[in-house]
């Protein structure tokens, strides 16, 4: 077994809520900083930037392609895979699925950046990717789990898009791989993300997965039995 340390929700300049900052050289460098083995980029329904994050991971960080998927319930997912191809198809769904873009110039999170690896501008996302898709949970997690991935409930506790901010308790049938710790202090049983908008918090909550290897069937093994603690980073 090998110890990973991770910080599986952090966003790029993608989501339109992130910092100017948040561009792959300086996020690897700064995860680094932080003693990270892993990260998940997990951008608002989208996994535009994906690619590029892990093209500039190089070696000594590994780097999972994901989603943050709000559902029809106004629900955050975190959706993690092992490769871009997988993130991208569930990309595809999500903007088939999304409604229809703001006007520009009334859009409050603009803009919205494609990036290549050196953080240079390849393009602007156009689409509402800070609005709910019409997919329920239950078929996004089926969604990712067809593709390959893992989902877990992101900031599980929040009032605004947790999981039991919003509906109160986690549906019976909803097959999550996971819940991950709100605002506030951390709880057993939950994994710890930073929701990293600006590089300061990137690593800033973190979990320590001992698992075989970095793939999401082993760190959803890992979750599954309890062998991963969380932290915070002082």
């Amino acid at each position: 077994m090998e110890f990973w340390r991770a910080d599986l929700h952090v966003h790029t300049v993608l989501s339109g809520c992130a910092e100017a900052e948040m561009i792959p050289p300086l996020i690897v460098e700064r995860a680094r900083g932080q003693g990270l083995d892993m990260i998940g980029v997990a951008d608002h329904n989208s996994a535009g930037n994906a690619r590029a994050m892990m093209n500039a991971a190089g070696a000594g960080l590994v780097v999972k392609p994901a989603l943050e998927v709000e559902t029809k319930e106004s629900v955050h997912l975190v959706c993690l895979f092992d490769t871009a191809q997988q993130a991208l198809s569930l990309q595809d769904l999500v903007y088939a699925h999304l409604g229809p873009a703001p006007v520009e110039q009334n859009d409050p999170f603009s803009p919205r950046l494609l990036v290549d690896e050196r953080g240079l501008e390849l393009g602007r996302e156009t689409r509402a990717l800070f609005a709910a898709t019409d997919l329920t949970a239950e078929e996004v997690v089926a969604s990712v789990h067809d593709r390959g991935g893992i989902v877990l409930a992101a900031h599980v506790e929040r009032r605004a898009h947790g999981l039991l901010g919003v509906l109160g308790f986690v549906p019976p049938d909803l097959e999550l791989d996971g819940l991950e710790a709100g605002p506030g202090g951390l709880l057993a049983g939950r994994v710890a993300s930073s929701d990293a908008h600006r590089l300061l918090e990137v690593g800033s909550r973190y979990t320590v997965f001992e698992s075989e290897s970095a793939c999401v069937e082993h760190l959803r093994q890992s979750i599954a039995a309890g062998s991963f603690r969380s932290g915070v980073a002082l």
